[in-house]
């Protein structure tokens, strides 16, 4: 190899420099991916996550087989408050830097975009909609808008709007409670009439929320179920629950706490029950390893956790927040017999290097969400695509 006087390569031999990691998660969305597109089976997973940089590095990181078999249902959230030393962004620009990360990371892949959360604390806001999806269309965002039948009349007529210039249909989220009433009951075929879409051209979401009791899940999820009417006539139908609390922070440290993941084990129970009966088999859904609802400001930095997911446990181990306490909590997981090992998933890779490093370093509590999801998703793809 050429060099010059001072030793370093000359022109002629000049090393190629080192694609950054934006870069190599940018042309990794470039791959193409054999996605089931917008009509799919139960063999498919609907997952539920506000639309953060956490979660779509753990999307964007999925192997090509688990990619094709998820659909992101992100909640857009407002713009964070403002500090001292920072002032609020606009909608406008919260949501292009959003609809940017989307549009080099998921790229062209199928989303649901939910805006029930602008503005934050009230009824959902058709102009906060409109801005929303005008930004996606132009980001070219393969979004579909989602929608549920208590909201307002005026949000209806935002959403009609949105379907009518993308053409990509609505979804329905539909909360457990509706199906307490049967006069409610109607108001799902109706808002389909409403919005001037068909019914082949409507997902159902029936969001059990957070519910963290198994017979709960298997109870309350195959009564509306079984209260839907028309099941066989919409695009997609899926049964969505979360078994994850909204904090873990009561939680004693140093040790492996054990979340049973009811939500995935209500779902099958639901499944086979309905292979029996012959009915229509529901997509899966979840919020992975987060609890869902309002989304919330969190003034202080998490002290170091992980969420690790396995097929009927989710294992939660919290450290405290001094140097090295995630280095440790990581080379333990990899001890354990219940770690995936490096070559699952990016998320489980990530954890293995963090084991290994030498570095006191604790990361950031998105990065150890990254590697959670990332893993989550892998591994519920799997159990999903090898059901009988």
């Amino acid at each position: 190899m050429p060099t010059n006087k001072s030793g370093s390569r000359s022109k002629k031999g000049k090393k190629e420099p080192t694609p950054t990691k934006t870069a190599l998660r940018i042309a990794r969305a470039q791959l193409p991916v054999a996605h089931a597109g917008l009509v799919f089976n139960h063999k498919h997973q609907v997952f539920i996550a506000k639309l953060k940089r956490g979660e779509v590095w753990a999307l964007n990181q999925l192997s090509q087989a688990a990619k094709a078999t998820v659909t992101p249902l992100f909640e857009m959230w407002p713009p964070n408050p403002p500090t001292p030393a920072k002032s609020a962004k606009t909608l406008v620009d919260h949501t292009t830097d959003l609809m940017q990360l989307l549009a080099t990371e998921w790229t062209g892949l199928p989303c649901y975009l939910d805006t029930l959360y602008l503005p934050p604390g009230g009824v959902p806001s058709p102009q906060s909609a409109q801005t929303v999806f005008a930004i996606a269309r132009a980001a070219q965002i393969n979004a579909v808008p989602v929608t549920s039948p208590f909201f307002a009349q005026p949000y209806q007529q935002a959403i009609r709007g949105i379907i009518a210039a993308d053409g990509r249909g609505v979804m329905f989220r539909i909360p457990a409670n509706l199906f307490n009433n049967p006069q409610n009951i109607p108001a799902i075929a109706n808002l389909a009439t409403v919005l001037g879409v068909a019914r082949n051209q409507v997902d159902i979401l029936i969001d059990l929320q957070y519910r963290p009791d198994l017979l709960s899940v298997q109870q309350v999820g195959a009564f509306c179920l079984n209260s839907l009417p028309l099941v066989n006539d919409w695009r997609t139908v899926t049964l969505a629950s979360g078994c994850f609390p909204d904090s873990i922070s009561n939680q004693p440290t140093g040790q492996w706490i054990q979340f049973a993941r009811n939500d995935w084990l209500g779902w099958d129970g639901i499944r086979q029950q309905r292979i029996t009966s012959q009915l229509r088999l529901p997509s899966y859904g979840d919020y992975g390893i987060r609890c869902g609802g309002e989304p919330q400001v969190i003034p202080n930095t998490p002290a170091p956790n992980l969420r690790y997911t396995r097929e009927l446990i989710i294992w939660v181990k919290r450290g405290d927040k001094t140097g090295g306490s995630m280095r440790a909590i990581c080379g333990d997981l990899v001890a354990q017999q219940f770690y995936s090992g490096a070559l699952f998933s990016a998320g489980d890779a990530e954890i293995a290097t963090k084991a290994a490093t030498t570095s006191l370093a604790n990361g950031s509590p998105e990065q150890w969400i990254q590697w959670c999801t990332n893993h989550h998703l892998e591994l519920t793809a799997s159990q999903i695509q090898n059901l009988p």
